[in-house]
């Protein structure tokens, strides 16, 4: 009696999970079917196991919402993003096989699907191969490091201007020390965090990387943070101006905001005026072979934080505040010379003025 008693609870206890399974799969719009098992594509037989973990794509979306053409896309996701198969089809049926927006939503949370044991696979001697592509004897490096003919090389396979900031995001994932040089050591870990082995792959995580700066300031503030190190020279402690400039227009782009071209016309007045005194002592055109104005680590660090979080008026600026001196120099030049605003003392509004 009491044997039959547990058979029946265990019956209805397993009904119950049944019905809440069932409801489950109708309150999220999913149909849970096994995914056929050693299908074709272009000749190679695909095996998809039955996880739990990995989220099998179902039936439904190879057979009624896949494209014709869907083994060429799968494919293709495969070979660039390193992912299992049965995770590639689950992002392609959630990105309804547009190829672009299932990678991005890949790269961007390659555990959607599979949990943590779904991290694309790096593999090193094809990543070794990848580097030994852009070896060259002319460079004089041996056969570990890539050197400036090497690099581009890469840029132009790549289709990146030496200027480009995704150029610079390369170097940064490398962790790269030298200006236009990689080594292998730098190239296997950059390869490694960025999870690509060619070309094709590496564009499109650097491209996806170079998006997300817009709106992540973190990640965007790592990146210039990278910058003063990989950019000065390595016997230096500060960057000099015109090397400034280049970095900030490769990070912030060409089409610099009212504020950074009046800082760095601010900088270019301070160069000129100092070529101006010492020329006096030594002649303009000795003066004028060297460099007046440094940007340290403090300043360039500093400075993202002025430039990113000021309001554009600078009415929010402290003059109490631990900044840099050449930036206080800046925002007095501002208020004296370019009409800003000018902080009143406590209990007396700012005046209000137009610097436009």
């Amino acid at each position: 009696m009491s044997t039959r008693l547990k058979a029946d609870q265990k019956g209805k206890v397993g009904k119950r999970k049944q019905n809440s399974e069932e409801k489950s799969d109708v309150e999220f719009g999913v149909k849970k079917s096994r995914v056929p098992q050693n299908y074709d594509i272009a000749g190679n037989h695909l095996s998809f196991a039955s996880s739990s973990s990995q989220g099998l794509a179902q039936s439904t979306n190879l057979s009624k919402m896949s494209p014709k053409n869907y083994e060429t896309i799968l494919r293709q996701f495969v070979q660039w993003t390193q992912a299992a198969e049965p995770v590639a089809v689950n992002f392609l049926a959630k990105a309804n096989w547009n190829i672009e927006y299932a990678m991005t939503l890949y790269f961007d949370n390659p555990n959607l699907f599979s949990g943590s044991a779904a991290q694309p696979s790096v593999d090193v001697s094809k990543n070794e191969r990848f580097f030994n592509q852009y070896i060259h004897k002319e460079d004089g490096l041996g056969d570990k490091r890539i050197g400036p003919n090497g690099v581009q090389q890469l840029l132009g396979d790549l289709g990146y201007q030496p200027t480009d900031r995704r150029v610079l995001i390369l170097a940064w994932k490398c962790n790269a020390q030298t200006q236009c040089e990689f080594s292998l050591k730098e190239w296997l870990e950059g390869m490694t965090t960025l999870h690509a082995d060619s070309v094709q792959t590496l564009r499109q995580r650097i491209d996806s990387l170079d998006a997300e700066l817009n709106s992540d300031k973190s990640k965007f503030r790592e990146l210039y943070l990278f910058a003063f190190s990989y950019g000065k020279a390595a016997a230096s402690r500060s960057l000099d101006l015109e090397t400034s400039i280049l970095y900030w227009d490769v990070l912030f782009g060409n089409n610099r905001s009212t504020l950074m071209s009046q800082w760095i016309d601010f900088l270019r007045e301070q160069e000129r005026q100092a070529v101006a005194r010492l020329a006096l002592d030594v002649g303009q055109a000795n003066a004028a072979k060297m460099k007046h104005v440094w940007i340290t680590r403090d300043t360039w660090n500093l400075f993202w934080d002025f430039i990113v979080l000021s309001r554009a008026d600078l009415s929010d600026y402290d003059d109490e505040g631990a900044w840099p001196v050449l930036i206080d120099q800046f925002v007095d030049h501002c208020r004296s010379s370019l009409n800003y605003p000018t902080p009143q003392p406590a209990g007396q509004p700012m005046e209000q003025r137009s610097y436009y």
